[in-house]
């Protein structure tokens, strides 16, 4: 946790004309420690990197705050692994949201940079020694197979858009947390979307439509039901070992709702 005094400190390298207000801990974050900065003129959004310095994503956000999909980062300090945002005020998508988000999110997956894609059989295998994976290991098992069998959607994905991650107010939509960004399949963001909005089955195949009638003809998607669901099982426990590892219940018992569901629509 950073101290008052590192964060006053923080902001005099920032901007020194800045007068703090208030700072204020925020505890959405697991991974992060973030905090509410307001001075007199403007609020901010202090985060400080606990396990890597996300360099891709941060000049991703860069990029795209310059295109009003997510607030820009304003200073970078790799030194203290701390970095300075506009805060978005608003409030956590739900409902219908997930149709608006997907223009964004195409273009999204459009940004023309390649990094080392993100393993998902590397993600989940993470968590094998845990009761949780080898209560569901032949789910994995399969879900794996399925993907590695099926041709590739590659993009570059955001990779936790948890709906945390996706804010509304009355100026539109907004992704933050661009640490996890790289190189995917861009179906491991859809199935977040599935996962976030709780979509039904109609809904799931109105998702793929919609985002295939919106990719370029020139680029190429393999519409498909079942890789959907492959990657919807696999994001599903994921955020399941995820949270479970650092004691956050509360987020673990939709997300084990959504998974009991899946598991029965399967065996049926």
């Amino acid at each position: 946790m950073k101290t008052e005094q590192q964060i006053h400190a923080l902001f005099t390298r920032f901007n020194s004309r800045l007068v703090i207000t208030s700072i204020s801990p925020l505890v959405e974050g697991l991974s992060n420690d973030n905090y509410l900065v307001k001075t007199a003129s403007q609020d901010f959004l202090v985060k400080h990197y606990r396990d890597h310095w996300p360099a891709i994503g941060l000049a991703a956000q860069a990029h795209f705050a310059k295109q009003s999909c997510c607030p820009a980062p304003l200073w970078l300090e790799q030194a203290t692994d701390t970095a300075i945002f506009e805060y978005v005020a608003g409030c956590i998508a739900s409902g219908d949201f997930c149709s608006s988000l997907l223009p964004d999110l195409v273009n999204l997956h459009r940004y023309p940079v390649l990094t080392e894609p993100m393993d998902i059989a590397y993600e989940i295998n993470y968590y094998q020694q845990t009761a949780r994976y080898q209560q569901h290991a032949e789910l994995i098992k399969q879900s794996l197979a399925y993907i590695a069998s099926a041709p590739q959607d590659m993009g570059f994905c955001h990779n936790d858009l948890v709906k945390e991650n996706i804010i509304v107010n009355e100026t539109g939509m907004f992704l933050i947390d661009f640490e996890y960004a790289k190189s995917n399949d861009v179906y491991f963001d859809l199935a977040a979307l599935v996962v976030s909005f709780a979509l039904n089955d109609e809904q799931q195949l109105a998702l793929l439509e919609r985002y295939q009638a919106l990719v370029c003809e020139h680029h190429e998607f393999n519409l498909s039901v079942e890789k959907l669901a492959a990657f919807h099982a696999l994001f599903l426990l994921l955020c399941i070992c995820w949270y479970e590892q650092r004691g956050a219940m509360d987020k673990v018992a939709p997300l084990l709702t959504q998974l009991n569901h899946f598991i029965e629509k399967v065996k049926n």
